[in-house]
């Protein structure tokens, strides 16, 4: 079932995420129907973009009640409590775990993420030399490419 969770609420008003369904304009426009249908709701507005629906409660009702509503018509599970952010550090390493997981299946285990930035590195720092640009930037692109290396090699001890 799909996993929503409240922004905020106060007496009569909730917003209300559902982030799996980021973009998907279709459904949106399906939600602000079903959510219209709920005992107690006043009013719905829905973002796609933004994968929220706003709704305005009438008097007799109440954030719980559109929860048991959805999840008896297996439309969403509300949660309270949003899910903890991912700091950007946290972000970013899981997106480069998938790009060695994408190297490493594309070149059927000869390369992963480390061995890329080590050729790229030293690339780059041969360019650098071949220009004739010695101190910089050669030399910082080569020491990032050794260090590469030496990370590389203790990963794999022999």
């Amino acid at each position: 079932m799909l996993q929503a969770h409240v922004v905020h609420a106060i007496p009569g008003r909730a917003r209300i995420k559902l982030p799996a369904r980021r973009g998907d304009g279709l459904f949106f426009s399906q939600l602000e129907d079903f959510l219209r249908r709920c005992p107690g709701v006043a009013e719905v507005h829905s973002n796609s973009r933004a994968a929220s629906a706003l709704i305005a409660f009438a008097e007799h009702g109440n954030l719980d009640r559109l929860a048991t509503y959805a999840r008896k018509h297996r439309v969403f599970r509300l949660d309270h409590h949003p899910p903890p952010l991912k700091t950007v550090g946290e972000q970013f390493s899981a997106r480069m775990h998938e790009v060695n997981q994408w190297i490493s299946t594309g070149s059927r285990g000869h390369l992963d993420a480390h061995s890329v930035f080590f050729l790229l590195f030293l690339a780059l720092g041969a360019k650098q030399l071949w220009r004739g640009n010695i101190m910089q930037p050669a030399i910082p692109l080569l020491w990032r490419a050794v260090e590469i290396l030496r990370d590389m090699d203790g990963r794999n001890p022999k």
